[in-house]
């Protein structure tokens, strides 16, 4: 199947921030990337609808604006696809930096695993031969 997505989609679960009809509102990410996000939230939202967001991602606190794509619904709980609307370039380093550290993050467990198979593997070559 052909990937449409110019960026790819890092699944994470931060809280996201948003102003609207003068309250603020809490909202969370299923996923993101440098082109947009899905968000899940408790409250209706409109396909068309321009969101001013603030991520909130260890300790830094990305701004954004976006557009609502598409929605779906689930019980309760409505999840929408938002694409970015040019963030600043400051914002844009920030969400560039922190899904740098996902995608490592999520390499990082391989490649620890290797090295620990690897270490295991020539501890079994030199002392394979005492026994």
């Amino acid at each position: 199947m052909y990937e449409q997505r110019k960026f790819p989609r890092f699944p994470v679960l931060n809280p996201v921030i948003c102003s609207r009809y003068g309250r603020r509102i809490t909202m969370r990410t299923l996923n993101i990337s440098l082109g947009g996000l899905k968000l899940e939230a408790n409250f209706d939202l409109g396909v068309g609808e321009s969101l001013d967001l603030a991520i909130l991602t260890n300790g830094t606190t990305i701004h954004c604006k976006g557009k609502i794509l598409a929605i779906e619904e689930f019980n309760h709980k409505v999840q929408a696809r938002l694409c970015f609307s040019d963030p600043p370039d400051s914002e844009y380093r920030k969400l560039a930096d922190y899904l740098h550290t996902l995608y490592w993050g999520r390499s990082q467990k391989w490649v620890i695993g290797g090295i620990f198979i690897l270490s295991a593997y020539i501890a079994y070559l030199i002392i394979h031969p005492y026994f």
